[in-house]
């Protein structure tokens, strides 16, 4: 994907400054050079940022605290597409950002407020991309791939450049490595879109088959052992008069026909056909007792719903009486009122002060009728007592009444109970009975899935069948070998780069390993990992080489490459700073392999056409690269103490937000 980074703007809080843009050129290697703590490798992280990473690893400090918005241009065939996103304050992360295409951006003044969220972004850049969808869940990771997963192949920081155990961008997370694993095949082209979607069916056929496999044996458990049980059960529903005939008829029977009856002897339970008769139970009995059972039942939730009754009028009377009380004491209080309007009542002048005014005779006129309110509903009261009263007469007549029915029921019971022993070993048998019907329930569902199981092993065929022409379709043998032509083309090429490195085991058999997202050293019968190669010039050297190696190769799928065409290295120089430190001798020695960084850069530059972007974050100096000036270009330099030293400008500090 022709994909590279023209601009990383910031937008300061404080309106009154200028933004800060800084330029990057396309076709060259691009150098940010400058002293510790200048924020150059802070770059890396703006970019990720801006490309709606989940995180925001921007240190903080003076760069988030002084920049609202942190954006980006990059330009995308012909056209531009800017980027933008708000700086996150307390939070992890800001789902705020900002987008615009067109063929040339006129940078705004200001972002005044969003016009997407993150996940807006990445799908627009996963349909630039053109990425198939599949899912990445080979390895227990169930998310779509996207161009987050891509940009692992962009980005080498300061922590990775050297690392031995992780060669790409966060494959250092398991969640990240695992889903690198499964879509680098699809990366570098092993697999296109159509292989890519019988993969995914056949991973899905494949999943399928060993549930129905897992769900096929269970049951074959399941059959065996109610197998062993069949026999038993006939004999306890024989026993319990639930099967006709002969206990010995079933000396040639087949499982079908100890089914056939014990669904009868299941169907005689649920419909209560018990023969009780051969217990020796009278049978008149028996059912005069059900009958009292029946009428005990009914009995008692009558007397439970006159009690609730009860209880439910008498709280409301005690409610009734302190209420009615309430208003006599408050009548008593306007006793006088009376007295008071027949002597006001023709007069016009203040009973109490001998004025000449109304309102004494207005106040009084309104006690009065309240008065005459009160007594009315004093009445009210009094009559819905003598309501209440009535009522529960009645229901405690009713509860006597049902009280000795039921106590008649029960003296029936017991006599009757007395009278036929039988009556309690009925009970048991029915008890004994239920539970047995239950477990004989159970079972015959287990066997109804045993009997579905050659609709399983059906769909189980035709799933294999399935499998068996996707594998076809697929033709592992072929894929292999376009794997392994693909790997060697990348391999030859580590090797190339390394070699100008003058990185130690560069003649052996250098292998990229997509299974491990490792390098595997080999030489003769011994085969070495990364990790176990030693020295930090081995391993940054090799980062790199593998970086530039991949990114060769992709230029080779044309427009079906998706990885985006540029590359960033944040100081690969970090492992020659001890030696840096030592006598002359060892400086220039140390300063020879930091030249050989830009050397391989410029040879990469040229054998790919400058198709894509190369950006270096450097301590190093000038004197590093000269030799290559033609390919390397400085973009800012941010050593010493002028008014542009740093990302975050002299002028922004000092204003403050």
């Amino acid at each position: 994907m022709d994909f590279k980074i023209s601009k990383i703007i910031l937008w300061p809080k404080n309106t009154k400054m200028a933004i800060r843009v800084i330029p990057f050129k396309e076709d060259f290697v691009n150098v940010i050079s400058g002293d510790n703590a200048k924020g150059k490798s802070a770059i890396i992280s703006i970019i990720d940022y801006c490309l709606a990473s989940s995180k925001c690893s921007i240190p903080i400090g003076l760069i988030r605290n002084l920049t609202r918005w942190f954006g980006i241009i990059v330009s995308y065939g012909e056209e531009e597409i800017l980027l933008a996103r708000e700086e996150p304050g307390i939070e992890v992360v800001s789902n705020n950002m900002y987008i615009q295409r067109g063929k040339k951006i006129a940078i705004p003044e200001q972002i005044e407020e969003e016009n997407a969220n993150y996940r807006d972004i990445i799908n627009e850049l996963n349909k630039l991309a053109q990425l198939a969808r599949f899912d990445l869940g080979d390895k227990g990771v169930s998310q779509p791939a996207s161009i987050r997963d891509l940009i692992s192949l962009n980005f080498q920081p300061q922590h990775l450049v050297a690392n031995p155990y992780a060669l790409f961008y966060k494959a250092d997370t398991y969640q990240n490595r695992e889903k690198l694993i499964t879509i680098v095949p699809y990366i570098i082209g092993i697999l296109d879109d159509k292989l890519l979607g019988l993969k995914e069916e056949l991973k899905d056929l494949k999943s399928r088959e060993k549930a129905l496999g897992r769900e096929l044996e269970q049951r074959k458990d399941i059959a065996n052992n109610w197998l062993s049980e069949v026999k038993s059960y006939y004999a306890i529903a024989f026993e319990f008069g639930l099967i006709d005939g002969d206990l010995n008829d079933n000396n040639n029977w087949s499982p079908k026909d100890y089914i056939t009856r014990l669904r009868q002897a299941l169907s005689r339970i649920d419909k209560n056909v018990i023969p009780l008769i051969k217990v020796g139970a009278s049978t008149k009995i028996s059912q005069r007792l059900a009958e009292l059972d029946e009428k005990e039942f009914q009995i008692a939730a009558q007397i439970q719903e006159k009690k609730e009754k009860l209880y439910l009028i008498q709280s409301v009377k005690t409610s009734n009486k302190d209420y009615g009380n309430d208003i006599l004491v408050q009548n008593s209080r306007l006793e006088a009122v009376s007295w008071l309007k027949s002597n006001i009542n023709n007069t016009h002048h203040c009973p109490f002060c001998g004025s000449e005014s109304t309102s004494a005779k207005e106040y009084v006129d309104s006690y009065y009728i309240l008065s005459n309110e009160l007594s009315n509903l004093s009445r009210k009261v009094a009559d819905s007592h003598r309501i209440f009263n009535k009522e529960i007469t009645t229901i405690n007549s009713d509860l006597n009444k049902l009280e000795r029915q039921i106590n008649e029921i029960r003296t029936e019971k017991q006599i009757l109970s007395q009278e036929n022993e039988e009556y309690q070993k009925q009970h048991q048998v029915l008890n004994s009975i239920f539970r047995f019907g239950g477990k004989l329930g159970e079972s015959l569902k287990n066997y109804d899935k045993i009997s579905e199981s050659g609709d399983l092993e059906k769909e189980l065929e035709k799933i294999k069948k399935r499998i068996s022409e996707i594998n076809k379709l697929l033709n592992q043998d072929v894929l292999d070998r376009k794997q392994k032509g693909i790997l060697n083309q990348i391999s030859t090429s580590i090797k190339h780069y390394a070699k100008i490195f003058e990185a130690e085991y560069c003649d052996d058999d250098i292998q990229l390993n997509i299974e491990n997202l490792t390098l595997k050293f080999v030489s003769g019968n011994r085969e070495d990992f990364l990790w176990e190669i030693g020295s930090g010039h081995n391993f940054m050297s090799y980062h790199i080489s593998t970086i530039l190696a991949i990114h060769e190769y992709l230029l080779t799928l044309a427009d079906k490459n998706k990885v985006p065409t540029f590359i960033i290295f944040d100081q690969p120089s970090q492992v020659y700073f001890p030696e840096l430190k030592k006598e002359e001798l060892a400086e220039d020695e140390a300063v020879l392999k930091v030249k050989r960084i830009f050397k391989v850069l410029s040879e990469f530059k040229n054998r790919t056409n400058s198709k894509v972007q190369t950006i270096i974050i450097e301590h190093a100096g000038e004197n590093s690269w000269n030799e290559y000036s033609k390919d390397v270009k400085l973009i800012r330099n941010w050593h010493g103490d002028s008014n542009d030293n740093a990302l975050i400008p002299k002028q922004w500090i000092d204003a403050g937000i």
